[in-house]
């Protein structure tokens, strides 16, 4: 597979900001994530970050934009059925082929492929792809460890589809539940924008 070159594809697109439909957490991300920008939803695991990330992808498909979604540590018909669970309409809209799922069997791909299929799905189609979910970053790093400079490789894939004007969206797990938590990837280096979260006590109860 030949290797990508993010500065052989010029930006053009409009800027724009992804709104995930939901206003609290719209008004959080300052109107939505901004066109052709990765962010990093980065926190514990059961904090949220999935279903987040399939928020934004449900309301791209309410506006008629198709969401590539590549799963590392789920598979397909646990996505559809927790989400169905949420109130989510991702299998409406997977049927419209708005919403198409991927789960990547880390035994049969390279890095090389991966980056392969995540631009032929973001080229081929209709509709243009305007959201991109790697879910989760744990997965890919852990999916390739032979791969030399995978996180080089990584950033070269996200700065290719922030210039084709695709909002990328990358889940981490982090160790730990409370306190002190680390990151396993340094994320200045992958990611425009950073969510974070967390679980807190309070009151006796443990809240996300």
């Amino acid at each position: 597979f030949p290797r990508l070159v993010a500065a052989e594809h010029p930006p053009d697109f409009v800027e724009h900001d992804l709104a995930s439909g939901n206003s609290e957490l719209d008004r959080l991300l300052g109107g939505g994530l901004p066109a052709g920008t990765s962010t990093l939803l980065l926190g514990p695991a059961g904090a949220g970050k999935s279903t987040v990330a399939t928020r934004f992808a449900t309301a791209a498909a309410a506006r008629g934009e198709r969401s590539a979604l590549f799963v590392f540590d789920e598979n397909i018909g646990t996505i559809r059925s927790r989400s169905r669970k949420l109130g989510m309409p991702v299998d409406q809209a997977f049927a419209r082929g708005l919403i198409t799922i991927q789960q990547v069997d880390p035994a049969e791909m390279s890095s090389g492929e991966f980056v392969s299929i995540v631009r032929r799905a973001v080229e081929n189609g209709e509709a243009p792809v305007t959201l991109v979910i790697i879910d989760s970053l744990n997965g890919y790093l852990n999916a390739m460890p032979e791969e030399k400079f995978l996180t080089a490789q990584l950033h070269e894939l996200l700065a290719y589809l922030g210039q084709k004007g695709v909002a990328t969206m990358l889940t981490l797990a982090q160790s730990g539940l409370v306190g002190s938590i680390g990151s396993p990837v340094d994320t200045t280096y992958l990611a425009d924008n950073v969510v974070l979260f967390r679980y807190f006590e309070a009151a006796g109860r443990v809240r996300r």
